[in-house]
C-alpha cells in the first residue's frame, strides 16, 4: 500500500511538473469597445532594502535568539509571543546565514551560539 501511495504521488507530481513547464496558450485578441477613458495609476515604489552590516545583523539575531528562548520559557504564560516567534525562526536564521562569511572568528563563534541557542528551543529544550 505504502509503495502504491508512492507511486501516485510521483505520477501526480511529475503530471504537475510537466503542466506548469508546457507552452503558454496565445489568446485570441479580444473585441475593442469603445468606452470612456480609464486612468490608470501607478502604485508607490518601494525603496530598495537597506543592507545593514554585517555586525548590526549578527546583534539583532542574538537579542532575537534570546528573546525566543526566553519567550520558550515563558511559553505557558505568554504562548501566542512563542508563535509569532516561533514563525519567524526560520527567516532570521537565512537572513544571518547571508552574512556569516562577512564575519571575524570571534563573531562566528557568537553566530554560532545564538544559532545553538535557537537550536535548543526547537528541540524542546534538552
Amino acid at each position: 500500500m505504502k509503495k502504491m501511495s508512492i507511486l501516485l504521488f510521483t505520477v501526480a507530481l511529475m503530471v504537475s511538473l510537466a503542466a506548469c513547464n508546457g507552452a503558454k496558450k496565445t489568446e485570441a485578441p479580444a473585441e475593442v469597445i469603445e468606452s470612456d477613458p480609464v486612468e490608470l495609476v501607478a502604485e508607490p515604489e518601494t525603496p530598495p532594502a537597506v543592507q545593514k552590516a554585517p555586525a548590526v545583523v549578527l546583534k539583532e539575531f542574538q537579542a532575537f535568539a534570546k528573546e525566543y528562548a526566553t519567550a520558550f520559557n515563558n511559553a505557558a504564560k505568554d504562548p501566542q509571543k512563542f508563535m509569532e516567534l516561533a514563525n519567524q525562526v526560520s527567516q532570521k536564521i537565512t537572513d544571518a546565514e547571508q552574512i556569516k562569511d562577512e564575519l571575524n572568528s570571534k563573531q562566528q563563534k557568537e553566530f554560532q551560539k545564538a544559532k545553538d541557542l535557537i537550536i535548543k528551543v526547537n528541540k524542546g529544550g534538552q
